[in-house]
């Protein structure tokens, strides 16, 4: 799959699982860079936690420039 840089805004709290528990990875109100997929799909890296990135929840954020 093909991916383009992107721009979002984080509009809530953003947790992921972690071994059975979930851990905050963005804070609501972040401006952060990710990618956009061919398939409107969004992944980033955590802003909270170094090197950890995945999927986001498109209800978790709006996307500002693509």
């Amino acid at each position: 799959m093909k991916s383009t840089p992107c721009e979002f805004e984080v509009i809530v709290d953003v947790y992921w699982d972690r071994w059975g528990r979930l851990v905050k990875v963005f804070r609501k109100g972040e401006l952060c860079e990710g990618k956009l997929w061919s398939d409107g799909t969004v992944s980033a890296e955590s802003t909270i936690y170094d090197g950890i990135s995945d999927q986001l929840d498109p209800d978790c954020i709006v996307i500002r420039k693509s």
